[in-house]
């Protein structure tokens, strides 16, 4: 049970940014996050999107899947930035919203690269 918390708090901050809008940029629903597990051969129950995340993150952990897992979620804020890009073409008067949704988003990646290149052995 200590282990299983232990690889929990590791990822905590990344998961805490990715559920919310203010810190990523972006909102993952529970079914983007259903469709990265089962990507990852991973089957959850549906249920808040908190829990799904740890479990995936936690799963990822254990079945030396992070690099994957890391790779879709960039995937996934790309395709918002994308989207978000798209819609301030339409919408100009969004602009400074989206602006700053896309640096968040871009962050976020970040974030994630760095992360995912940390020593695995520290």
């Amino acid at each position: 049970m200590k282990r299983k918390h232990e690889e929990v708090s590791k990822h905590q901050n990344s998961i805490n940014q990715l559920l919310t809008l203010f810190f990523s940029g972006v909102y993952i629903t529970s079914s983007d996050m259903l469709e990265m597990a089962k990507a990852l051969d991973f089957e959850f129950p549906s249920k808040n999107r908190e829990l799904i995340l740890k479990n995936l993150f936690l799963h990822c952990e254990k079945e030396n899947k992070m690099t994957q897992l890391t790779q879709k979620l960039m995937v996934l804020l790309y395709d918002r930035i994308a989207q978000y890009k798209a819609l301030t073409q339409q919408y100009p008067n969004i602009h400074e919203v989206s602006a700053l949704w896309i640096q968040k988003a871009n962050t976020m990646i970040k974030l994630l690269q760095q992360q995912s290149r940390v020593n695995p052995y520290e």
